[in-house]
């Protein structure tokens, strides 16, 4: 037998169950502990009698009295002791449950100036009768009194008269700390929880001990129901030993319908993160609950409802300035303490409030609640989750949790206590697999009273004595805001956790959770893909890998026909974390989404069209979504219409109504959606154009976008866009400019004059948006200001003069008056500026000879020698579409531009090279097309031709046939490698 009582392991599983009884009601407040003779808390170590074979006995009901009555005994029962009356009691008619008798007591003898004390040894082995260390078998008279076992030296005279006291027992052993009985031949042992050892007795046969041990337990359960919750099986505490020993537990599976529920607990509270207590294992992506165990430990629930009566007694919810907003509004989680006069010393006078409340407490469900029972605000009850191994999870349930254990699993960062955590993933990183591939965790109840919070990223050592000492009842560890990974509760009084369920579950790989969501969409299972849908949109959010997160989200592309409803649904939950998550898949899947069929095709815009209507289905619920009591939600929300676009022309009227709402972000999401609905959101201009004086940046700056999408041409639209573009905010004024590009042709040239005139403003990046919004607009409206984007050629700032090269390059020949002044920007210290003006120079078509060749050394002599090569790239490339073109005027533009190009044949980059070798191939086509063209006959020949003509057949610029531009564009495109080689060789 062991020798102390941590060290007693119960049995594992649950033994065969009796009829149970009826069990009796508690009562509203806890019963104060009997009082305990001093002598108990002074015993001295000493030796035990060893264990005897135990005997098997079948628990029943009984009320004993000191009444002599005859007895006739059955086949199933056991009779009296010598001296002692038994009548059997009726269920629902218990009375007090008395009986007495000698029995020799493990103790002191008595010559030795002692023999008042009994033994409760630490030490085993010792047999009857045997000296140890002066301790002896001595016969006691033994009362069991209604809910008290009581010790005498003698009979005691209950009568007392004049100055003679009463007389005391020597030893009271209140059964309510009964843990453990055990009877074993005539052995009696009983194991009192708090104490390291036994109290032993000896009766004068077997069936005296045995009907002893049968009314001590009936005594102890009687103790015991008072105080425990409703529907606890006292009986089936009182069946679970083995042979003649019962521990007072009780351990009831729970029906297979309460998997379900629990695992919706074990879902909400599972956060896709890791520390470095995984070990390096990957993340499961579901703890798969296979079934649960409720305990019925009477001794630790009685410890446990005592110790939160007791921070209940000292404590009070904090006042509503204190109040920290739970996921449906409710305050659980937060707590301060109430100060006392007498405990101002010792206790802190108002306990640290959480950023968030516990995780267990935002869930709203009925059923779950059915199953775990109430929790104690008053205290600060919370559900907590500690994961362990098979063997750790029945010696806690059976007995408590030992502080002397901690950190022989793992690390203890704040110190040696009771570590409890609030995710199940922080959990599972403490639990260990078995041999059927299952892990175990317990559920505890937790009284975490007054909390000290420690945000460090490294907690001082004595950081748990420090708050011991300081009055707190607990230590929060919140590493999610110190590293963003998990808050841990630390408890150092084992009396504030009791374990109450046992979780058997299996840990859910990719693979395994991705093959169970395929199922499931297969099969229609609505209810079974709401669950797993519900999750995996978690995963997708919030998984650290973003190679999983994009698996997932390719999942929900192949299955967005029975995912979308499932989502759909989603949005309607209470928790805000399942609606936000579920929006934000919704606005990727009408991003880009897909149905199985549409796979097959293989382009992303028959995919991207097939996929749009399964999404569209969600639009109803995405537009209840806009009214959602979370601003994440309500965002998300906005953003998911915004990608359905024309598919969410239903949701218009709500959108036009969130310009409204409250928060910045959500009306800056809802005016960027509106921009997104085409032609139906026309009737959102007038709200857009009022919120276009909204007092927030990022809202002006949307809804200016949104006009721009919207091509809102109108009056009033242009009006309020010049008006922007004078905003005191530059990000403003950009979008403003932004928006008339995207109006284009529309504006009047008065909105064009004033668009330009921001070309001069004091901020580069508007200068660099109105130039590129000029662009956007081209040809004959932005014609006007080329004067203003030459002057923009010499701006300070790199950028800005790109932008005014690529705008000019854009205009085209209407800004063929600026050719000189992109030829001089090859000369820029940017590579970035000279690249974008040999593309422009392309562009510009200039009539002007003198400019032609201006345009042609500039790119001969600047772009094709550049030391950058892109800028060589551009300029070879610009050089073969002016050939293209006929831009070469003369033959000494060709001539000139020829060596050049033979000369970047052996360029050290591949484009340039091959940009140079189509400029030779097309000019040797161009040339033998002229001379075939000469040598046919001239059918007018009367007709001498113009000077042009000339000039063309002199250049080599006569136009070929179509036949014979297809046919030695044929041979360019076979043989360029072939006359690489031959050039190479210096062969022309």
């Amino acid at each position: 037998m062991a020798s102390t009582l941590q060290d007693f392991n119960g049995p594992r599983g649950q033994a065969s169950r009796q009829p149970t009884r009826q069990p009796v009601k508690p009562p509203q407040h806890l019963h104060d502990d009997p009082p305990v003779a001093p002598a108990l808390q002074k015993m001295q170590p000493g030796p035990t009698p060893v264990r005897l074979a135990a005997s098997h006995w079948q628990p029943f009901s009984l009320v004993v009295t000191q009444t002599e009555q005859p007895f006739s005994a059955s086949s199933d029962e056991l009779p009296p002791p010598p001296g002692i009356g038994r009548k059997p009691c009726v269920d629902g008619q218990d009375g007090p449950i008395q009986m007495s008798g000698w029995l020799l007591c493990y103790g002191e003898d008595s010559t030795n100036g002692g023999g008042s004390r009994l033994q409760i040894p630490r030490i085993a082995k010792a047999s009857a009768g045997t000296p140890m260390a002066m301790l002896f078998w001595r016969k006691r008279f033994i009362e069991l009194k209604d809910t008290q076992l009581l010790c005498w030296f003698s009979i005691p005279d209950r009568e007392a008269s004049g100055k003679r006291k009463k007389p005391k027992p020597q030893l009271v052993l209140p059964l309510v700390h009964l843990d453990e009985v055990t009877v074993n031949d005539r052995t009696l042992v009983l194991h009192i929880r708090g104490q390291r050892g036994s109290m032993q007795a000896r009766a004068e046969s077997e069936s005296a001990a045995a009907l002893w041990g049968a009314a001590v337990k009936a005594a102890a359960v009687r103790a015991l129901s008072r105080d425990l919750p409703p529907g606890w099986d006292v009986q089936a505490m009182l069946g679970s030993g083995i042979g003649g020993s019962a521990r007072l537990v009780n351990k009831e599976k729970l029906l297979p319908s309460a998997t379900p529920i629990l695992q919706r607990l074990v879902d909400h509270c599972f956060v896709c993160k890791s520390t470095k207590d995984r070990r390096g294992n990957i993340v499961p992506h579901r703890l798969e609950l296979v079934d649960a165990v409720r305990v019925q430990n009477g001794s630790a629930w009685l410890d446990y409802s005592r110790a939160r009566a007791r921070i209940a007694a000292n404590s009070v919810q904090p006042s509503e300035s204190g109040d920290q907003m739970s996921d449906q509004g409710s305050t659980a989680g937060s707590f301060v303490s109430r100060p006392e006069l007498s405990e101002l010393s010792d206790r802190p006078a108002l306990g640290q409030s959480l950023s968030m409340p516990v995780l267990a407490s935002m869930l709203e469900d009925t059923d779950l609640k059915d199953i775990l029972g109430e929790v104690d605000l008053e205290s600060n009850e919370q559900w907590l989750f500690h994961g362990t191994s098979f063997s750790g999870v029945q010696g806690i349930s059976d007995k408590e949790f030992r502080l002397d254990f901690a950190g022989r699993h793992r690390g203890t960062m704040y110190g040696k206590g009771i570590y409890l955590a609030e995710c199940t993933t922080k959990a599972d990183e403490y639990a260990e697999l078995d041999g059927d591939g299952c892990c175990w965790m317990l559920l505890c109840r937790a009284t975490l009273g007054s909390m000290q919070v420690c945000k460090d990223k490294r907690p001082e050592a004595d950081v748990l004595d420090k708050c011991r000492s300081s009055g707190f009842d607990s230590l929060v560890g919140d590493r999610w805001t110190a590293v963003g990974t998990f808050r841990e509760f630390i408890l150092f009084d084992p009396n504030q956790v009791y374990p109450a369920f046992i979780l058997r579950y299996k840990r859910s790989g990719e693979a395994a959770f991705c093959r169970a969501m395929r199922e499931t969409a297969e099969a229609t299972d609505s209810a079974a893909a709401e669950v797993l849908t519900r999750h995996a949109a978690i995963l997708s959010q919030e998984h650290p890998d973003t190679a999983v997160r994009y698996r997932l989200s390719l999942l929900f592309d192949a299955h967005a026909a029975s995912v979308v409803p499932a989502l759909s649904r989603c949005l309607a939950d209470k928790r805000r974390r399942v609606r936000r998550n579920a929006t934000l898949v919704l606005m990727g899947l009408a991003a880009q989404t897909a149905t199985t069929e549409a796979l097959a095709d293989g382009t992303l815009y028959r995919r991207t069209k097939a996929g749009k209507p399964a999404v569209a289905l969600a639009v109803p619920a995405l537009t209840t979504c806009l009214m959602d009591v979370d601003t994440g939600v309500r965002k998300a929300a906005a953003r998911a219409l915004e990608g359905l676009g024309e598919h969410a022309a239903s949701a218009v009227p709500a959108l036009i109504k969130a310009l409204h709402d409250m928060n910045d972000d959500v009306r800056a999401a809802v005016a960027t959606a509106l921009g997104q609905l085409g032609a139906a959101a026309a009737v959102a201009l007038p709200a857009l154009l009022r919120c276009s004086e909204d007092g927030v940046e990022r809202v002006r700056v949307a809804v200016v976008g949104a006009l721009g999408h919207l091509r809102a041409h109108t009056d009033s639209a242009v009006s309020v866009l010049q008006e922007r573009l004078e905003d005191e905010r530059p990000e403003v004024r950009i979008a403003a400019a932004a928006a008339m590009g995207q109006i284009g042709n529309y504006l009047p040239s008065s909105a064009i004059q004033k668009l330009a005139s921001k070309l001069a403003d004091g901020q580069a990046h508007v200068r660099t948006a109105t130039a590129r919004a000029l662009g956007v607009i081209g040809g004959p409206t932005a014609a006007q200001t080329v004067p203003a984007l030459v002057q923009c050629l010499k701006d300070e700032e790199e950028k800005v003069r790109r932008s005014a090269v690529v705008t000019l390059g854009q205009i085209g020949t209407h800004a063929a008056s600026a050719a000189s002044a992109v030829a001089e920007a090859l000369r820029d210290p940017s590579s970035q500026v000279r690249e974008a003006a040999c593309i422009a120079l392309s562009r510009l078509t200039a009539k002007d000879q003198s400019i032609r060749t201006h345009i042609l050394q500039a790119l001969v002599m600047r772009g094709v020698t550049d030391s950058s090569v892109e800028v060589r790239v551009a300029a070879t490339g610009t050089l073969t579409n002016l050939l293209r073109l006929r831009q070469l005027a003369t033959q000494g533009h060709v001539d000139m531009v020829e060596h050049a190009m033979m000369i970047r044949l052996k360029d050290s980059e591949q484009g340039v090279r091959n940009n140079a070798s189509t400029f030779l191939k097309l000019l040797e086509v161009q040339r033998a097309a002229a001379k075939r063209k000469e040598a046919r006959p001239n059918p007018n020949p009367s007709d001498g031709g113009s000077d042009d003509e000339d000039a063309n057949s002199n250049s080599g610029r006569s136009t070929p046939p179509p036949s014979e531009v297809a046919e030695a564009i044929l041979e360019l495109l076979q043989g360029r490698a072939r006359l690489t080689a031959r050039l190479a060789r210096g062969v022309s």
